[in-house]
């Protein structure tokens, strides 16, 4: 279904490029909701990149559901990555309950990784360096300190060092939205609603094309990193997952997946909204 609001399609999974690491700690919880109520509520986020292949934007964890259960095909809305209007890239925060010293030592093991000391007037937004030395990730606790770790190298390096980084504490993690001003009442916000946690790890913000490039190269992003901002979401479609049975031709699950969208009534929201959840 594609109108001048939004696109929903039935796409292969096999067709589908992801940048993202899995994370563990969502999938078996995922696949059991699945399984339970035999209904997708929401399409994945993808970009199209030509030759029928796709860029996986949002929904690792649908995908990985879905592959799980032996489903060979999702429903997706497909946007335009070079559309800023459209589609804004933004990061997460990651934020755990950890020991700042054996997490500190953890990072010295690996010699490519510089550690010193900040302080939080330099915490701000970052871009990553593709080559040479450069910023890597911001470290802030709850007591006020921050370290800065840094790495020279590829791109590709980089992500891989990100990746070692997140092992640390990936089973453990939560995250938060990066704000647009990051300084200390932010950061005080978050300790503040994760008063179980003492560490905030703040990556770079990355650009479309770095993404597209780690999911062509298979060296992925940490888990929980990318944040894309769909402008015209559509959430709550409600598919029952025998729509995508394997048997049926992929033509037939769009006909069917645009027959129950068409029955069902449709609201753009304009404005942004505060939900207490």
């Amino acid at each position: 279904m594609k109108t001048d609001r939004f696109h929903l399609k039935v796409i292969p999974i096999e067709n589908i490029l992801v940048h993202e690491e899995l994370d563990p700690s969502n999938s078996l919880e995922l696949i059991n909701f699945l399984k339970k109520s035999q209904n997708l509520s929401n399409p994945i986020i993808v970009a199209a990149l030509g030759e029928k292949k796709y860029l996986q934007l949002d929904g690792m964890n649908r995908i990985h559901s879905f592959k799980t259960l032996g489903i060979k095909t999702i429903s997706a809305q497909i946007v335009d990555y070079n559309n800023q209007e459209e589609i804004e890239l933004s990061s997460w925060l990651h934020i755990f309950n950890g020991d700042i010293k054996k997490f500190l030592t953890f990072i010295e093991e690996d010699s490519s990784l510089t550690v010193t000391r900040g302080n939080m007037s330099k915490v701000g937004h970052r871009y990553i360096k593709e080559s040479d030395f450069g910023r890597l990730c911001t470290i802030v606790t709850n007591k006020k300190e921050v370290y800065f770790i840094s790495t020279a190298g590829s791109f590709s390096k980089k992500i891989k060092r990100m990746n070692y980084l997140v092992s640390f504490y990936k089973n453990n993690l939560s995250r938060g939205a990066l704000p647009y001003t990051l300084n200390h009442d932010n950061i005080k916000v978050f300790f503040k609603q994760n008063t179980n946690d003492n560490i905030i790890v703040i990556f770079p913000t990355f650009t479309p094309q770095q993404v597209i490039e780690s999911a062509k190269s298979g060296v992925l992003l940490p888990t929980g990193i990318t944040r894309h901002l769909v402008k015209g979401r559509v959430l709550n479609i409600n598919l029952p997952l025998s729509l995508f049975d394997n048997k049926k031709s992929l033509k037939v699950q769009n006909q069917e997946q645009d027959k129950i969208l068409l029955s069902k009534r449709s609201r753009l929201y304009e404005e942004a909204t505060i939900n207490f959840e």
